[in-house]
């Protein structure tokens, strides 16, 4: 056994004294915090890739390597639009290098610099909210901190991870008095964005009084549940679900059910809570994605006793079809979608929900629960 044991060198593929021809007829593409290197190959057998080699923005040696079967090469990551040396070597099967050749990149300003001009910051009910537009879906996090009125330190206070093309989310927690907030992105490449400060008042806010719900149960109401009563979607602890019967005669879209509130409200804000202990009914079957919230002092099945206060539409980040999750899919649909009302004069004791489309076309809608803020009214 000792004499068929031999030691495993790891080395070039192959062994060649032969010096390869650099990358020829250079062009350089620069584009938003990257570039792009096209150049003819040599004609040679035995060429295994092209190597670049820079410095980063911190001073640091980087090196990007592109197979023989491309005749570019990707340089990302650049935070700031300046020049930056490359240098190009092609290399073979034995790792010997040819000649160096140069060029110069200077890449046009980062995409998270980009995205910070369309960011927008305003008060709501309870805290802030903020959007912005990522066109590319590039992946991001986006920072929210807040002064600490004692020590006049900067705490962060939430952390977002996102690729969605539109971003419209709050960050809430905040008592009715003024605040310092600081707003600013990263990319993967640790590029920061420039920082939004701004002082803002969140309008006050407590959540509705589940225990004074009841279901108002109008003749023209789909609330005949398949397992749980309607009861469930405020019940709390509750580990159950709402499921519309499949089979309720003339069960179709749109259909709705009411909610007697118990006292009437000033509607702040809603949180949706869809079926989420499966991943089959995650934004598919009879989620609801477009519905509508109707208020109402006196309930009946005429609609023009009705006030539209909201038509909403639950958005999955990703977009992906049913079925396909990232994982800010799934998370959103833990922590459940949140919808911001116009700011109301009149307050409301009952609410009607309105399903419009489901993610599945389903109409037996599926729900786990429904939250509500906003603000009292004697």
């Amino acid at each position: 056994m000792l004499f068929n044991c031999k030691e495993d060198l790891k080395g070039p593929l192959e062994k060649s004294n032969d010096i390869p021809s650099p990358p020829t007829n250079i062009k350089v593409e620069n584009n938003a915090g990257s570039a792009i290197i096209r150049y003819d190959l040599p004609n040679e057998d035995d060429l295994l890739y092209v190597m670049a080699v820079f410095s980063s923005q911190e001073g640091n040696e980087r090196i990007v390597k592109s197979s023989v079967f491309k005749n570019f090469i990707s340089l990302e990551g650049f935070g700031d639009s300046k020049e930056y040396t490359v240098t190009l070597f092609s290399v073979n099967r034995s790792e010997t290098r040819s000649l160096p050749v140069t060029t110069t990149i200077k890449p046009l300003t980062a995409r998270v610099k980009e995205v910070y001009q369309t960011l927008n910051v305003q008060t709501t009910f309870g805290g802030i909210n903020v959007k912005f537009t990522n066109e590319p879906e590039d992946e991001y996090i986006a920072y929210t901190l807040i002064k600490d009125s004692v020590t006049g330190k900067w705490i962060e206070y939430d952390r977002l991870y996102t690729k969605a093309k539109e971003l419209n989310y709050s960050i809430r927690g905040f008592a009715s008095v003024p605040t310092d907030f600081a707003i600013y992105l990263t990319d993967k490449w640790k590029n920061k964005s420039d920082t939004l400060f701004t002082n803002l008042t969140p309008l006050y806010e407590v959540e509705f009084d589940k225990s004074l719900w009841k279901n108002a149960k109008l003749a023209d109401d789909s609330y005949m549940p398949r397992y749980s009563e309607l009861s469930q979607l405020w019940t709390p602890g509750a580990t159950t679900y709402f499921f519309m019967k499949q089979d309720m005669p003339g069960l179709k879209l749109p259909n709705w059910f009411t909610i007697d509130l118990g006292r009437p409200y000033i509607f702040a804000r809603l949180k949706v809570n869809g079926v989420d202990h499966h991943n089959n009914w995650k934004y598919s079957q009879g989620t609801p994605k477009n519905f509508e919230i109707w208020g109402s002092n006196l309930p009946s099945t005429n609609w023009n006793d009705w006030n539209r206060l909201g038509e909403f539409e639950c958005i999955k980040p990703s977009g992906l079809p049913i079925g396909q999750f990232t994982a800010e899919d799934l998370a959103a649909s833990t922590a459940g979608h949140d919808y911001d009302f116009d700011i109301q004069p009149t307050g409301y004791r009952y609410m009607r929900f309105k399903t419009l489309t489901t993610f599945g076309g389903n109409a037996d809608v599926m729900l786990l629960e429904l939250t509500l803020w906003g603000k009292p009214v004697n």
